[in-house]
């Protein structure tokens, strides 16, 4: 990563005060590019998963570009890009008898708490967890690699200087939360203690407390649309010889996330902006 943020760097540099062969109306070019892309989520993202932050992925795509003026081009573009966002403080607790019967630990009453872990309630249900048993599960981020495809029509405004407007369609694949989960788990030394008498009036001598941690994740095909989302790219590419970099922001106009349950699709949309390097490759020239 640090390694294609210099390149990108390096390139720019140069780029500036550099002159710039374009080429005539009718030629066709074939630009493979890598870069990187910030995303994140705007819409309800406190309700779903107490906020999100923007994270910085990897991104790999290749278009073609038919000119069909001397400083006017159409562009096909297909893009990979890795979405999703941090998960600021996003804590699900799990708490309840179901914790402390070593027989059937994922059986019996369960009660479940969500909320961030600043919340008075969530420091009371920590301690609850501590001295009873349960679980803490810690949402990390959530990822998704996206799979797109574009029109824009591209201008040029000044030597080497050119915008870029367009729309495309991209698909959400392979959705996932990836957390951090901490067990307590409470197991009676002697199995003719009866478990639930033991959890309402717990005493930790007739326990052996076990904590087990690990980092996992879960796919979330079911909570993410299967509709294609639309969003218009509004970008820049400034071109030197056979190099051309841009910095694309993608505007969403369709919603990405629905409801599991009722199916309900809230406001949660994406948020990406993309800055790449390409390498222009002739394959017809006039």
């Amino acid at each position: 990563m640090k390694k294609l943020i210099l390149l990108l760097a390096v390139v720019s540099f140069f780029c500036l005060g550099k002159a710039n062969a374009q080429d005539g109306k009718g030629s066709i070019n074939f630009v493979p590019y890598v870069g990187v892309n910030y995303s994140d989520f705007s819409g309800d993202t406190q309700e779903l998963f107490n906020g999100t932050s923007g994270k910085v992925n990897f991104m790999a795509g290749a278009r073609f570009e038919f000119l069909i003026a001397d400083k006017s081009a159409i562009i096909a573009d297909v893009n990979y890009r890795r979405l999703g966002a941090t998960a600021d403080n996003h804590v699900l607790y799990f708490y309840g008898s179901d914790f402390v019967d070593h027989i059937n630990p994922w059986m019996g009453d369960k009660n479940t708490f969500q909320g961030s872990a600043a919340d008075d309630g969530a420091r009371e249900i920590r301690q609850i967890i501590l001295d009873k048993g349960g679980m803490i599960g810690e949402f990390k981020k959530i990822t998704l690699d996206c799979i797109s495809f574009g029109l824009q029509f591209k201008q040029i405004v000044m030597d080497r200087l050119s915008v870029r407007a367009g729309i495309e369609c991209s698909q959400d694949i392979s959705p996932k939360y990836h957390f951090h989960q901490t067990f307590y788990l409470g197991n009676l030394k002697d199995p003719s203690v009866d478990p639930y008498e033991s959890y309402e009036t717990i005493n930790h001598d007739d326990y052996d407390w076990i904590v087990k941690e690990y980092d996992d994740y879960v796919d979330k095909d079911d909570f993410f649309s299967d509709k294609l989302n639309i969003a218009i790219p509004l970008g820049l590419t400034y071109d030197y010889k056979n190099f051309s970099v841009n910095a694309t922001y993608h505007l969403p106009l369709t919603k990405c996330y629905k409801d599991k349950w009722g199916g309900d699709e809230y406001s949660l949309k994406h948020q990406a902006f993309d800055l790449t390097v390409g390498y222009r490759l002739p394959l017809r020239k006039r």
